[in-house]
């Protein structure tokens, strides 16, 4: 294995780590042991439990991305959101393909509103259901 190999295998663990801290201490048993762990179950409106995904907002530049009223591109716009914003996640389906990555994501507590899973990271391990 090479330098530059490595390099990158490093970067990219610690780019990881800076975005889920939490998840990353809470992997080990003694984090584990001596924090208590964040709740992922937001309330819905009508009082129901749901437990959803969380993920973080990641663009380039500091260009926004756009929530949309459908899972593709060509669905209306109904706002943006900041690189860094973390957003909850209620389900994911097919849409659009943005980068080659057809998968977008629609928000808890925004009746239908979806961003491109190509611009939002969730924790490894994280499951969403299928909308």
């Amino acid at each position: 294995m090479n330098r530059s190999t490595v390099r990158g295998g490093v970067v990219a663990v610690a780019a990881l780590l800076a975005l889920f801290p939490a998840t990353a201490m809470a992997a080990t048993p003694a984090a584990a042991a001596a924090a208590p762990a964040k709740a992922t179950v937001a309330t819905a409106h009508h009082h129901q439990h749901k437990t959803h995904a969380r993920g973080v907002v990641v663009t380039a530049y500091g260009y926004r991305l756009h929530i949309r009223s459908g899972a593709g591109t060509s669905y209306r716009a109904t706002g943006t959101l900041r690189s860094g914003h973390k957003v909850y996640l209620a389900c994911k389906t097919n849409g659009t393909s943005v980068h080659g990555n057809r998968v977008w994501y629609r928000l808890a507590g925004h009746h239908g509103r979806y961003v491109s899973a190509h611009y939002v990271r969730v924790p490894a391990g994280s499951s969403l259901p299928w909308c």
